[in-house]
Formats: C-alpha cells, sequence, structure tokens
C-alpha cells in the first residue's frame, strides 16, 4: 500500500513537470540576472555616476544664470520735499534681475571633478559585475547543492522501492513457508530504514530547493522546476598556466579595478587640495530694472514701459577671494587628503595581494578537488557493484540484514561523496576560469 501511495504520487508529480518547462543551469544563471533586484541597484547606481558627470562638465564649462522678480505695496506717511509737510503715499514698486556668474579659477575644483566622475562611473561598472558575478556563484552553488540532494533523493527513492518489493515477496513467501518470520522483519526493518533515508534527503532537497530560488529571486510561491542532468564526463584541465592567470588577475580583477580607482580618486582630491591655497576667481553679470507708481496719482510716474526702459542698468565684474587665515582649515584638508591618499595605496597593494594569493589558492583546490574526484568516482563505482552483488544474496536470504545495510550505507556514502567532489571540481574549476577573465554566466 505505501509502495502504491509513492508510485502515485511520483505520476502525479511527473504529469505535472512535463506541463511545465523545466531550467538547466544557464537558464537558471540567466533569470538571476534579469530579476535579482541586487543587480537592478547596481545598475541604478551607474545611472547616478552618468548624472554626475554630467553635472561636472555644465558646472566647469557653463556659468549659472538667475531670474529675480519683486513687487512691493506700500503705504505711510512720509516727508514732501517741496511743502516739508506729511502725507498719505501709497505706493506700488517692482524690481527686475537676472544675473549669472562663472568660476574663472577654483583652484581646478571643476576640472578634477570631472576626472573623479569619470573614475567613478567606470567604479560604478566594476561594482555591477562584482554584483553580477556574486549572484551568479551563488545561483551555481545553490544550483549544484539542489542537483546533489536530488541525484541523493532519487538512490534513496530507488532504493526504497526494493525494499518496499522486496518486503512484499518476503511476505509471499512466508505465507507459502518459504521465508522464516526473522526474515520478514529484517526486510520490513530495511524498508523502514529506506523510509525514513529517503524522507531525509527528500527534505534537504526542498530546503535546497528553496536556498536555489533566494538565489535567483525567484518567487517562493511559484513551482521551479529544475533540469538535473549532469554530464558525468570529466575533462581534465590543464593548470600549467597558474603565473599567467595571477599576472591578469590582478591586473584586470574587478576588486583590483575598484581598489585602483580609489586610489586614483584620492589622488586627484589631493592635488586639488593643494591648489585651493590659490585665489578663487569669479566672473559676474547682470542686469536690473524697476518701475514704481503712486497709487493716488499714477500720472506722477511715467509709464511701464518707459520706466522698464530708462531704469535698466547692467554690471559685468570679476571677483577675486583671496584665502589668508582660515583657522589652519585649508591645511588640515590637505593633510587628510594626503593621509587618505596613503591608505588608499596600501589598501590597493593589499587587493593585489589578495587577488594573487586567491588564484593560486584556486590551482591548488582545483588541482585537489580533481584528485579527490578521481578517488571518489572509483570508489562509487566498486561500492555500486559490491552493493549490488550484496542485494542479490539479500534477496536469497544468504547474508543478514546487518550486513547488507551496512553495505548499502558504505554504497550510499559513496555516491554522495562522488557527487559532492563533482559539484565541488566543476566549481573550483568556475573560480579558475573567473579569474582567468572569464564571467560566471559564461562558463555554463
Amino acid at each position: 500500500m505505501k509502495a502504491l501511495k509513492i508510485s502515485s504520487v511520483l505520476i502525479i508529480a511527473a504529469a505535472t513537470a512535463q506541463a511545465q518547462q523545466t531550467m538547466n543551469l544557464h537558464d537558471c544563471l540567466q533569470y538571476a540576472m534579469e530579476n535579482s533586484t541586487k543587480i537592478a541597484a547596481a545598475n541604478e547606481e551607474v545611472n547616478i555616476t552618468k548624472i554626475d558627470s554630467r553635472d561636472g562638465w555644465l558646472k566647469a564649462f557653463t556659468p549659472s544664470v538667475n531670474a529675480y522678480a519683486q513687487a512691493q505695496w506700500s503705504s505711510g506717511k512720509t516727508n514732501d520735499p517741496e511743502t516739508n509737510m506729511y502725507k498719505e503715499l501709497k505706493m506700488f514698486q517692482e524690481y527686475f534681475q537676472v544675473s549669472g556668474n562663472m568660476v574663472l579659477f577654483d583652484g581646478f575644483s571643476a576640472v578634477n571633478q570631472i576626472k573623479i566622475n569619470k573614475i567613478a562611473s567606470l567604479t560604478g561598472k566594476e561594482k555591477c559585475q562584482i554584483t553580477s558575478d556574486n549572484v551568479c556563484l551563488e545561483t551555481v552553488k545553490a544550483y549544484y547543492n539542489y542537483t546533489y540532494y536530488s541525484k541523493m533523493s532519487a538512490i534513496a527513492e530507488k532504493e526504497l522501492q526494493n525494499a518496499s518489493l522486496s518486503l512484499q515477496k518476503a511476505r509471499r513467501e512466508y505465507e507459502l513457508g518459504n521465508k522464516s518470520n526473522q526474515d520478514v522483519l529484517e526486510k520490513e526493518v530495511f524498508e523502514a530504514q529506506a523510509q525514513y533515508t529517503f524522507a531525509d534527503y527528500n527534505a534537504q532537497k526542498n530546503n535546497a530547493l528553496m536556498t536555489l530560488k533566494a538565489a535567483m529571486f525567484f518567487p517562493a510561491e511559484d513551482n521551479l522546476l529544475i533540469d538535473t542532468t549532469i554530464n558525468q564526463a570529466v575533462e581534465t584541465e590543464q593548470l600549467d598556466d597558474i603565473a599567467q592567470t595571477a599576472t591578469f588577475a590582478v591586473d584586470h580583477n574587478s576588486n583590483i579595478v575598484l581598489a585602483k580607482n580609489s586610489m586614483d580618486i584620492k589622488h586627484i582630491e589631493l592635488k586639488t587640495a593643494r591648489w585651493q591655497f590659490l585665489p578663487h576667481v569669479e566672473m559676474t553679470a547682470g542686469w536690473n530694472t524697476t518701475y514704481a507708481v503712486l497709487l493716488d496719482n499714477r500720472n506722477f510716474y511715467p509709464p511701464f514701459s518707459d520706466q522698464f526702459k530708462n531704469n535698466a542698468g547692467k554690471y559685468i565684474g570679476i571677483n577675486a577671494s583671496i584665502p589668508i587665515y582660515n583657522r589652519l582649515g585649508k591645511f588640515s584638508n590637505l593633510s587628510r587628503k594626503k593621509s587618505n591618499y596613503k591608505i588608499a595605496s596600501y589598501e590597493y597593494e593589499e587587493r593585489r595581494r589578495e587577488i594573487e594569493n586567491a588564484v593560486y589558492s584556486a590551482y591548488d583546490d582545483a588541482s585537489s578537488a580533481e584528485i579527490s574526484l578521481t578517488a571518489a568516482q572509483k570508489a562509487a563505482e566498486l561500492n555500486q557493484k559490491y552493493y549490488l552483488a550484496a542485494q542479490r544474496k539479500f534477496e536469497m536470504g544468504v547474508i543478514s540484514y546487518i550486513d547488507f545495510n551496512e553495505t548499502f550505507n558504505k554504497y550510499l556514502e559513496s555516491q554522495a561523496k562522488y557527487y559532492n567532489a563533482l559539484f565541488n571540481y566543476r566549481l573550483k574549476n568556475a573560480v579558475v576560469e573567473y579569474y582567468k577573465g572569464k564571467p560566471y554566466v559564461e562558463q555554463f
């Protein structure tokens, strides 16, 4: 009855799976790239750097222009100079002004800011690439983890089916008098153990699927079908160009580029701080006019058009601000910029050493993973042959449940080590290819 229930569930699951499209590793990576909020946020940061770059160019090479208008109504007693008498006046006045200013020299602050914005734009793109690489790497790990538990769950499920069939056969043999009650009990114990093993691996498979959904930014409530078919053929990678890879990674890795850009920005800021001891020169220009009228005697002043034209004035000038003493503010700022540049330089050198060490570690891990995979594959094949032979003996009652269960556990453990070694080998080699300059999304 239990076997029938399991078969029914599998048939329903298979029918549902056929109605939906499965996703392989490349599909999962593409989906994660298109739906990741982390990548979307990184792209928005790139857009912000573009806006900053545009603003820097406008600030450096275009003037700022402002328009100003004021209207005022006043009422009260004022002294009439003709009669030296106070009288009540109601007046309406308007003032119009258009002014502009443009920096002629600011210690190259605006020009240097353009350079900083350009580097920041490149930095934003590198950060976006790092974010994409991290999302892809997490997706690959989650995919392999799910595939691993899927394979182990499938092995446990097959063994559960065998155990159920073996138990049914033992019961029929017992009814015919060909098997003892002890034989039936051993088969029942083995089936119970197989049920537990299958349930445990199936639960871990479900957890791994949720982890994969999270890595892909896939809706948790939707059904995700994964193609767990893997090519078990292993091609030996050539790992003899480690020095060349290390040199390439130290010059082109995104983390190195970020550190280099940060150091360059600090250097530009240092140069700007040095130029701030020179005068700040600015050109200003403007135009203004006024209009006034007595509300009790509108004929006392000329009309609006005449006043607007006759009262107009314009000006142009150059202002120079010379720093003399500002409580050592500029000296303190210069000292900070020097220290910031030194810190960025140290961090850049540290990143270079870290990446170089990471490359050599990646090669060592890939080489060790290849050796482990070869040993695990050989052990899995031998344990499978031994297990199949023990299974036949157990079916015939030649060996006890204890001996067969020990053989099965060794077989299950060898399969687990094999799949773990296989996925670890592919992941370690993917890291090596990444340091060679090939993004994860292009490797699968």
